[in-house]
C-alpha cells in the first residue's frame, strides 16, 4: 500500500469520525425531524386518554380538575395524612387501571426517570412496613400513639395520588401530577411542548442496608455527581463555593417556595476549568434526563442558550465524605437544582425559574398554592387532633 493510499484512508476516517461526532453532539433541542407520534406530547396525550377512558364516571370526577394554577400547584412531599391531595390514590384503582397509569408515567419520563419514581414508591413501601413493625414491637410514646400510627399507615405506593388538569389533547393546554411522600412530579403540555418542572424526589432509606436487596438505591447518582464536582475544586475555588460547614435542614426552593430563589451564590461556572464545567453539566443532566427525551433536550437547549458558563454552584456541609450531611445548589436562568442529605435520607428538587408549570408557554405567572408554612400548620393541626382523641 503506497503512502498516498494511506493518507487517503486516514482522511476518510477523519471525515467519518467528524461526522459521527457531529451527530452525537449536535445542537441540543433540535427535534424538528422527530415524527409527531413519537413526541412525548403525543405519547402523554394518548396514554392519558386511554387511562381516563378506563375510569368510571365517579373516578373521572375525582381525578379531573380544571387547568388552573390553584389546582396544579396543590402538591406536597409530606406523608398523605398531613396534606389531603386532589385526585385518586393508586390503591383505589383496579390492577388494569394501575397498569394504564404506569403507561402514562412511562410516557412522561425517560426509563431513568421512571425507575427513580417507581423506586421512590418501593422505598416508601419498605419505610412504611418498617415503621409499622417498629410500632408493633416497641410501641410509640404514650401521647403520640395515634399520630405516629396514622403516619406510618400513610406510607406506601398505594397512597400516591394522580390528578389530571384540563383535557388531554394536542390542541389544549393540560397537565397532570403524581404526588405523595417524597414525590411531587408535575407535567405540562402546551402547544406541543412538554415540561417536567417542578420535580421533587426524595428517598429514605437512600440505600437499603439489609435483606436480599441490601445496597440497592433508587437515587444514588444525585449525591455522587455533586460530590465529584466539589472534590474537583481547588482550595481557592472551594473557598468560594462552600458557604457553610453545616448544611441547612431542608431545601430552600422546595414545596411552596417557588419564588424563594436566592441570588446567585457560590462558584461561577465561568471560573471553572473545562473538566469541571463538564462535571457540572453531567450533574445537571442527571436531573434533566429524568424527563422524556424531547423534554430533556429542550430543557438542555434552554440552559445552553442562557449559557452553561452562567451557572453557579454552591455547597454547604463537609466535602470529604459523600455519606455525611450535605447540601448543594446549581442555579441559572433556566435551571435550579437543590439537594439536601441527612443520614441515609435525601430531598431533591428541580425547577425552571423561567418556566415552572409551563408558565412561560402559557404567558402567565403561576404562584404556588400550598406553601411551606401551610404544610407546617397542617402537621401541627393533625398532631393536636390526634392528641385530643387520646
Amino acid at each position: 500500500m503506497n503512502i498516498l493510499n494511506i493518507h487517503m484512508r486516514i482522511l476518510v476516517a477523519a471525515f467519518i469520525l467528524i461526522g459521527c461526532l457531529s451527530i452525537g453532539f449536535g445542537q441540543q433541542g433540535n427535534l424538528s425531524n422527530i415524527p409527531e407520534a413519537s413526541t412525548s406530547a403525543h405519547q402523554m396525550k394518548k396514554s392519558a386518554s386511554v387511562f381516563i377512558n378506563s375510569l368510571t364516571r365517579p373516578q373521572q370526577d375525582a381525578i379531573i380538575y380544571e387547568f388552573t394554577p390553584e389546582n396544579r400547584t396543590n402538591w406536597s412531599n409530606t406523608p398523605p395524612f398531613v396534606h389531603k391531595r386532589p385526585g385518586l390514590r393508586l390503591a383505589s384503582l383496579t390492577n388494569s387501571q394501575r397498569q394504564l397509569a404506569h403507561e402514562l408515567l412511562r410516557a412522561s419520563l425517560s426509563s431513568q426517570g421512571y425507575q427513580k419514581i417507581t423506586g421512590v414508591m418501593r422505598l416508601d413501601n419498605i419505610h412504611g412496613a418498617r415503621s409499622l413493625a417498629e410500632l408493633d414491637r416497641n410501641g410509640p410514646a404514650e401521647d403520640d400513639r395515634i399520630y405516629v400510627r396514622e403516619e406510618a399507615e400513610s406510607f406506601g405506593a398505594g397512597n400516591y395520588v394522580i390528578a389530571i388538569f384540563g383535557n388531554p389533547s394536542l390542541d389544549h393546554d393540560w397537565g397532570w401530577v403524581i404526588q405523595g411522600h417524597h414525590m411531587g412530579a408535575s407535567f405540562t403540555v402546551s402547544d406541543g411542548h412538554t415540561g417536567f418542572t417542578p420535580l421533587f424526589l426524595g428517598a429514605t432509606p437512600l440505600v437499603l442496608e439489609e435483606g436480599v436487596l441490601a445496597g440497592w438505591s433508587a437515587m444514588s447518582h444525585e449525591v455522587t455527581r455533586g460530590f465529584e464536582l466539589v472534590q474537583s475544586l481547588n482550595s481557592a475555588q472551594r473557598a468560594i463555593a462552600i458557604k457553610s460547614e453545616s448544611p441547612p435542614d431542608g431545601l430552600s426552593a422546595g414545596v411552596g417556595n417557588k419564588d424563594n430563589i436566592a441570588t446567585n451564590q457560590g462558584l461561577h461556572a465561568a471560573n471553572m476549568s473545562v473538566q469541571q464545567q463538564r462535571l457540572l453539566q453531567i450533574l445537571v443532566e442527571e436531573y434533566v434526563r429524568n424527563s422524556d427525551f424531547d423534554a430533556a433536550e429542550a430543557q438542555l437547549a434552554a440552559i445552553e442558550e442562557a449559557g452553561w458558563e452562567e451557572l453557579w454552584f454552591e455547597w454547604q456541609g463537609q466535602a470529604e465524605n459523600p455519606k455525611e450531611p450535605l447540601f448543594y445548589r446549581v442555579q441559572g436562568e433556566r435551571i435550579l437544582i437543590e439537594l439536601v442529605q441527612r443520614p441515609n435520607h435525601i430531598h431533591t428538587i428541580v425547577r425552571d425559574p423561567a418556566n415552572d408549570y409551563g408558565e412561560y408557554w402559557l404567558n402567565q405567572i403561576v404562584n404556588e398554592e400550598y406553601s411551606s408554612s401551610d404544610r407546617f400548620e397542617a402537621a401541627i393541626e393533625v398532631y393536636e387532633m390526634s392528641r385530643s382523641a387520646l
